[in-house]
């Protein structure tokens, strides 16, 4: 009886400990995963905005103008364009 009452608080203690790990090994595997999805993302948002800050700032985009398109480009006014529609 007295070795029943030892084995009885070692066998909970075990089975407890063995839950704590697995819950624990859960957790940890869902924290890695969120922090692995935060750094593609962030990495998407430096991408971004490095393309914005690239291709938005006036002066690099009268360069790119200059350098690409040898013609003069005429703006036009959106009053002008017509709208076509073929219903047959």
């Amino acid at each position: 009886m007295k070795n029943f009452l030892i084995m009885l608080p070692i066998i909970f203690l075990i089975t407890l400990t063995s839950l704590v790990k697995s819950s624990t090994r859960k957790l940890e595997a869902k924290i890695y995963n969120t922090e692995e999805q935060i750094k593609i993302l962030n990495d998407k948002k430096e991408l971004i905005l490095l393309e914005n800050d690239f291709l938005s700032s006036p002066e690099r985009l009268f360069k790119l103008k200059k350098s690409f398109l040898e013609e003069n480009l005429i703006p036009l006014k959106i009053k002008k364009f017509l709208n076509i529609n073929n219903e047959k």
